[in-house]
């Protein structure tokens, strides 16, 4: 239900007008109908068939291409007309190739933060953006695999919990360029490695991680190679003389996680290695315990 002042005082006047287009559904028709009552930079045009590349009914807000496939109400709303408030604002109208995907539901609050971080980066980036309700579109939902609310497929890019807009928009430059460090940085941070396998494709930018000045980072990396080298993924192996190299690390306590990891993902070659570091008071026990690990697996 929309309330009328609330409505007013964001969208009520703005800068330009501000084209909604609606694909197929009637009850999204009556409600930008409604809407446009009541704000007179909103204009509405109605379209039989379905948004294509969803193929799904939905809202676009035609100046700055963002869907919203739902009809909004509670959090959606407030993310709503926010978004046409800064499509009134927007410069560019420029598209960029990639187009971004959010899951969401109408009483989850973390959903317009991140619908609201990701608008603004989308806007100011020029990309494309999808907002669907998994409630509405449960079909979709499944067809995706989402199991929780918000979800956000931005190309290579999975994020499944609220952020700020200046990190996405890290995190977006950086895929735009190819470069995903950051944003792996990030996930291994907070322990989410489930959708990382495909983004890590060569050792030295493990080996960066796995050097990280951060604990948690560190900690993601180990728990990353160990599932990488359970699945047998090639790069788990290459990554033994990397990992070879941060055993002379400055720092001790990157050495010891290196002499953790090569436990993980050695050989028996690898046993001198980690024997002639059984003696150092740093690293000793960590290495006996590395050891024992290559053993273990080799039967030996």
């Amino acid at each position: 239900m929309l309330q009328e002042k609330t409505v007013a005082k964001v969208v009520g006047h703005l800068p330009k007008k501000v084209l909604l287009k609606v694909y197929s559904d009637k009850g999204m028709l009556e409600f930008v109908k409604k809407l446009a009552t009541l704000s007179d930079s909103i204009e509405y045009e109605f379209l039989s068939e379905k948004e294509s590349t969803t193929n799904l009914p939905g809202i676009e807000i035609a100046n700055v291409g963002i869907f919203f496939h739902l009809v909004p109400q509670h959090s959606e709303l407030e993310s709503f007309l926010l978004t046409i408030k800064l499509a009134s604002e927007a410069e560019s109208t420029t598209r960029g190739s990639m187009e971004i995907v959010t899951f969401v539901s109408s009483f989850c609050q973390n959903c317009r933060i991140a619908v609201d971080a990701v608008n603004k980066v989308a806007i100011k980036l020029g990309l494309k953006h999808h907002i669907i309700d998994v409630s509405q579109f449960p079909d979709i939902a499944e067809k995706y695999g989402i199991y929780g609310v918000p979800t956000v497929f931005a190309g290579k890019i999975v994020l499944r919990r609220a952020f700020t807009d200046q990190d996405f928009e890290t995190w977006i430059r950086g895929a735009m360029e190819g470069d995903y460090y950051e944003f792996i940085a990030y996930k291994l941070e907070i322990g989410e490695i489930e959708d990382l396998g495909e983004l890590i494709d060569k050792t030295e930018t493990l080996a960066e991680l796995m050097a990280h000045e951060n604990f948690f980072v560190r900690l993601g990396a180990m728990a990353l190679l160990e599932r990488l080298a359970k699945n047998g993924a090639k790069i788990s192996r290459e990554a033994r003389e990397e990992i070879k190299r941060l055993l002379k690390h400055e720092d001790s306590r990157i050495r010891e996680d290196a002499v953790m990891m090569l436990g993980i993902v050695g050989d028996k070659e690898d046993l001198c290695v980690l024997e002639s570091l059984t003696s150092d008071e740093s690293v000793g026990e960590s290495a006996k315990e590395a050891i024992q690990m290559i053993r273990e697996r080799y039967g030996s």
